[in-house]
């Protein structure tokens, strides 16, 4: 079995093409690759790294990555290039996007790039229309202005790190791109403003795979990455979208979030709240000791939790992170609960053998249907126990604590047990 391969984030992406249409801009040939620098940041745009950084060598000792330019050209004193956005062997949705940087020594209106048709034989050129005003970046004195353009989404709901109205780039991916433009320009003996649209063609129909639009990201994808590379199966990734929708749902007010582990059990939370807003709704996979603790760090009264008895199976083994792989179900307790509630002993070894704990729970209903929901009760109390030591030790009171509500569903998606902490 190989290793997994790591990839590259959508920052990063931009930042290749940003730094490889900038050298295109000033006169260069277009590059084969680009070398990027890759986070964190400072404020002031330049790169955090292990050894510090001179101000006299802003540009030195850093880490970073090269990255292979697919197609570039300029036109009409606007310079463009584009880079394959490679995600590894990470399920992405961003894996294989075209991340096309527009640049500019002058400001982007809609008529700067009316001349700049995409056609067949310039497979990265499209329109450099921005679809909004740019947000300010500094590097040192040098300011450089980024845009959204075509496919990359802008931000409608409050409690993201980017602001409303601003194109979906986060913080850390606008350092990174501004530093890879700035850094080739000075290079090439440039010292003024520089002004960069970043598109994504396809970002539109991609971001239909993502949860940009429950987040009120609207128009196409993000331009994301903390760290510049991507992790196979990103442990982070799914951590950072938890904690954005947690985000919103505090900045509009709720008081209610609703988590699941997909899109399944989401569904059938969402038809016992009719009434429970998009935005409450989180879907948390595996990380359900993460979820809780970051929930209860902020001002909400009440987290519904909506699973099948397989999840419910791993909350009442206090298993923090439940991925099946790494966090295998213990069936063995179930066999003794359903002992100690006085089930017939004939069905234990079948119930220790079973490989699913739905499994398990349709054997003892086969059997005697009342005792099955006196397992089930069991299983629940010791799944809210452990709920209820993952909420973070804040300094409140247990009444000021958030009440947490437990459901479960058959895999046939009928109700089977709901329960609610006092």
């Amino acid at each position: 079995m190989h290793a997994l391969r790591e990839g590259f984030t959508t920052g990063t992406a931009a930042a290749a093409s940003a730094s490889a249409a900038v050298s295109l801009l000033l006169g260069q040939p277009l590059p084969a690759v680009a070398e990027v620098t890759l986070p964190p940041f400072a404020e002031n745009g330049t790169p955090l790294a292990p050894d510090k950084i001179s101000r006299e060598s802003p540009f030195e000792k850093t880490p970073s990555l090269v990255i292979p330019i697919e197609h570039g050209d300029v036109e009409n004193d606007i310079a463009f290039a584009s880079v394959v956005k490679d995600g590894g062997d990470d399920p992405d949705a961003t894996h294989g996007a075209h991340i096309v940087v527009h640049a500019s020594l002058r400001c982007f209106s809609v008529e700067a790039g009316k001349n700049m048709g995409a056609s067949p034989h310039r497979p990265g050129w499209i329109p450099a229309h921005p679809k909004g005003p740019p947000v300010e970046m500094r590097v040192f004195s040098r300011l450089v202005y980024i845009y959204g353009g075509k496919g990359v989404g802008r931000v409608t709901l409050p409690g993201l790190p980017v602001a409303v109205g601003e194109p979906a780039v986060n913080p850390e991916p606008r350092r990174q791109i501004a530093f890879a433009a700035s850094q080739t320009a000075q290079k090439l003996g440039y010292d003024g403003p520089l002004h960069l649209i970043i598109s994504v063609p396809d970002g539109l129909k991609r971001a239909e795979h993502t949860l940009n639009a429950r987040l009120g990201i609207m128009g196409g994808i993000s331009i994301l990455g903390t760290r510049g590379t991507v992790r196979p199966y990103s442990h982070e990734a799914w951590k950072a979208t938890i904690s954005q929708g947690l985000g919103v749902a505090e900045a509009l007010g709720l008081r209610t979030v609703m988590f699941s582990t997909g899109r399944r059990s989401e569904r059938l939370g969402f038809a016992l709240y009719p009434a429970l807003s998009e935005q409450a709704g989180i879907q948390v996979a595996d990380y359900a000791a993460f979820s809780l603790r970051e929930a209860s760090l902020r001002p909400f009264s009440q987290i519904i939790w909506v699973c099948f008895p397989g999840k419910l199976l791993k909350l009442a083994q206090g298993l923090e992170w439940t991925h099946a792989k790494t966090a295998p179900a213990d069936i063995a307790p179930l066999a003794e609960y359903w002992r100690e509630s006085g089930g017939a002993e004939d069905l234990l070894p079948f119930l220790r053998s079973m490989p699913t704990a739905a499994g398990a729970f349709a054997l003892m209903e086969k059997k005697d249907a009342a005792l099955r929901d006196a397992v089930l009760r069991r299983l629940a109390h010791a799944a809210m126990e452990s709920m209820q030591s993952w909420l973070a030790p804040v300094p409140r009171t247990s009444s000021e604590r958030p009440k947490l509500v437990l459901h479960v569903f058959s895999t046939e998606e009928q109700l089977l047990l709901t329960l609610k902490t006092d």
